[in-house]
């Protein structure tokens, strides 16, 4: 499985990472909004190769988002406190290039572009351009995605980024925009603790990108503007930073506790979506019904697909839906399903993309099993129909520590709510459930790689045994320049020196 035999096509290039979805995830995510039969409308089935996924790191067996995206950039196993690194040691990837792939590929040309529904300083999409000691270095991360990394100032730029972060950009003190949007006030502040702008060294990065020739949008208003003018006019190429929250673009807390601050829509109730506010700010505020990950990835690829056929040269996107691994993380099983649903529509948007654009390579994998949603179907329910709890891990010895063991279940707005429901089966019959959780953690899980296009036969021809989290590097690197590069399993990724 060196790889030295195998030659490939060249063409455009995505990753979607889904983060901290298992197989479990998409399965649930089926059952409730398409039925558990109904593979051919849940795009995830749909991508037609597959392998099972190794995420283990170099000192655990369990991925961070940190880790595993460097995994994926360089090509390497590296220490799961990594950041573009290996535990801050400078290295090399793969194929020899001081950087990531996606620095290699913006080095000989290629457009290149990162989407994520969380933040622009998220490891999953941000270990692709910068490199740091620690993850919660986010001012650093977003001013070495504009400035180049430390020692390589002046690198290309991503032609699109799309995400939340406005925070990140802006100069603490920063005020808040009143009448008019403008680059100098600051539009979002987080939904949970009103936190706004926290640069420390004054500096408007809104207004730098700006003056690169940038268009810089901010509101749903002039998402849907920017997209008018690229349908309408099929030269505009423009540059686009897209930044639509203070921090992340969802709002990663229990059901319970969105509900008890009032982040819930009261017509929606009962609603497959549900009430609750999972993405975006309250009705009436500029961070209102943000575009989707799915619109975002639209926008992307349409701008992305501009700037390769002005270079003559295929682009490379990391599209990441982080939502699937921050609601799980906190346990909100009905926001994991609408992530989840966000997740497939942006595999969907992909798919569509690939059938008018065959020249065209797509892998989707996530790094680890966030919080590993499990179906409870029939769920345990009390005489009011509300879910209950699960069986816990008895041992028959002590009812009453059996009794304590057991952990409560989530229903359609948390702990002690009705349960939810599937689409029909092929019965027709729509089957109720609950959905449990390992815990808040990030674990092993089922993790599963799917691909479609150019070179994504190899997913199953050459990794029928096994296919690690470095491989992900070999296949995004085989269809950006066409070798597939020998295997490093068991190597440690090599010191970049002065190179």
């Amino acid at each position: 499985m060196r790889g030295e035999h195998v030659t490939g096509k060249i063409g455009n290039t995505i990753f979607l990472h889904p983060d901290g979805t298992g197989l479990n995830h998409f399965q649930l995510g089926r059952m409730y909004w398409a039925g558990p039969d109904n593979d051919f409308s849940w795009n995830w089935d749909q991508l037609p190769e597959i392998a099972v996924y190794k995420g283990h790191m170099f000192d655990r067996l369990v991925g961070t988002s940190n880790g595993g995206a460097t995994v994926h950039a360089f090509g390497y196993k590296v220490d799961s406190s990594s950041f573009g690194n290996d535990a801050g040691r400078s290295i090399k990837s793969l194929s020899g290039f001081g950087g990531s792939i996606l620095r290699e590929a913006a080095a000989q040309g290629m457009p290149t572009g990162l989407v994520n529904d969380g933040d622009l300083a998220e490891p999953g999409t941000a270990c692709f351009t910068s490199e740091v000691e620690d993850r919660n270095e986010s001012e650093e991360i977003v001013r070495q995605i504009l400035d180049g990394r430390v020692g390589k100032e002046g690198e290309p730029v991503p032609e699109v980024l799309l995400a939340g972060g406005e925070g990140f950009f802006l100069p603490k003190g920063t005020p808040k925009c009143e009448e008019d949007v403008t680059l100098d006030c600051f539009i979002h502040e987080d939904q949970i603790t009103g936190e706004g702008p926290s640069r420390e060294d004054n500096r408007n990065l809104l207004r730098e990108f700006a003056n690169k020739g940038y268009e810089v949008i901010r509101t749903r208003e002039e998402f849907d503007a920017l997209l008018h003018r690229i349908e309408a006019d099929p030269h505009f190429t423009p540059k686009v930073l897209g930044l639509f929250a203070r921090d992340d673009i969802f709002n990663d807390e229990p059901e319970e506790k969105l509900i008890d601050i009032g982040l819930v829509i009261p017509e929606k109730a009962g609603s497959k979506e549900g009430r609750l506010i999972l993405y975006g700010s309250r009705p009436n505020t500029r961070g209102f019904a943000p575009a989707t990950g799915a619109e975002l990835g639209k926008m992307a690829l349409e701008i992305l697909k501009r700037h390769s056929h002005a270079r003559g040269k295929p682009f490379f996107l990391v599209a990441e839906i982080e939502s699937t691994d921050n609601l799980p993380n906190n346990a909100n099983a009905i926001g994991m399903l609408n992530a989840i649903k966000r997740a497939d529509d942006l595999v969907g948007v992909v798919r569509h993309f690939i059938a008018e654009n065959p020249h065209t390579f797509t892998i989707l994998a996530a790094d680890s099993d966030g919080g590993a949603p499990q179906c409870f179907g029939p769920p345990p329910v009390d005489n009011d129909g509300r879910v209950t709890v699960s069986g816990g891990n008895s041992t028959g010895i002590n009812e009453e520590e059996d009794l304590a063991d057991r952990f409560e279940l989530d229903g359609v707005e948390g702990r002690n709510t009705e349960p939810f429901t599937a689409e029909p089966n092929d019965f027709g019959d729509p089957q109720k459930f609950a959905i449990g959780w390992s815990g808040t953690d990030d674990v092993g899980g089922g993790i599963v790689a799917r691909a479609e296009g150019i070179n994504s036969e190899l997913l199953s021809k050459e990794f029928s045994v096994r296919f690690d989290n470095t491989d992900i590097y070999r296949m995004l690197y085989l269809s950006l320049f066409g070798k597939f590069l020998p295997d490093s399993y068991g190597e440690v990724a090599p010191d970049r020196g002065g190179h």
